[in-house]
């Protein structure tokens, strides 16, 4: 028994010696394997923080193009609105001016016709205001020569004088007022067709007018309509 003890006391630290040489080779291996994991895991997580990163950056330069995008078309629109507008209000200036001047020239128009109705009482105011003098003078100069005449001839010629005279003052009365009241009809017709066509012409105006209000909430309606859809399309890719 003893020396079955003895050999045990011997034999039991080689046996624990080996047991620790084999517990250091197992944990070693054990120790590198993790390592690597480890190495492998921080070289996966790596590549996804890149990915990570560049996906972010992709992100943010979307989100800018959209942004740029968008006040580059709100820009757009504006400019488009305010050249519309200032057309149409170019447009309403020159068809105003137009406007004023037609009746500036109607205005004057019925003005010169007045004057001529004015100039044509004047005229008939001069015939009939004839100096009674002269006019007696002249046909006491003519009925002397009849009285004076020393043939029937001499005298038919003198009283035809005298009747030709009569008769081309009056055909030239006649001639004077119906050369003035023509002109006046004529100026009047006149005056009356550029304030029928001018009345026309205004309503034509208000027409287009309306038209250009109409089409221009239509267009901010359309752009208001574009500008939603964006928004919404940028909301989606931020949430996404």
């Amino acid at each position: 028994n003893s020396t079955v003890e003895e050999k045990g006391k011997r034999m039991l630290p080689e046996f624990i010696s080996s047991w620790k040489d084999g517990t250091d080779v197992g944990g070693k291996t054990e120790t590198a394997f993790l390592l690597k994991e480890l190495d492998t895991l921080r070289a996966k997580n790596k590549k996804l923080q890149d990915k990570l990163s560049e996906k972010d950056k992709e992100l943010k330069t979307i989100k800018l193009d959209l942004e740029l995008q968008e006040r580059a078309t709100e820009a757009k629109i504006a400019e488009k609105i305010a050249a519309l507008v200032e057309e149409v209000y170019s447009a309403q200036r020159e068809r105003d001016e137009a406007v004023m001047a037609r009746l500036r020239l109607a205005n004057e128009e019925r003005d010169e016709a007045f004057l001529r109705v004015q100039r044509l009482e004047e005229s008939l105011k001069e015939l009939e205001n004839i100096n009674p003098e002269e006019n007696d003078m002249t046909l006491q100069e003519l009925l002397n020569r009849i009285n004076n005449a020393d043939t029937g001839i001499d005298i038919l010629k003198n009283g035809a004088i005298i009747l030709n005279r009569i008769h081309r003052t009056k055909e030239r009365k006649k001639k004077i007022i119906a050369e003035e009241m023509t002109a006046v009809i004529e100026q009047r017709d006149a005056a009356l067709y550029q304030c029928k066509r001018l009345e026309q012409e205004l309503h034509h105006l208000k027409e287009q007018n309306q038209t250009s209000a109409n089409n221009t909430r239509h267009l901010t309606a359309e752009n208001n309509q574009e500008r939603a859809l964006k928004v919404n399309l940028h909301f989606f890719l931020q949430a996404n």
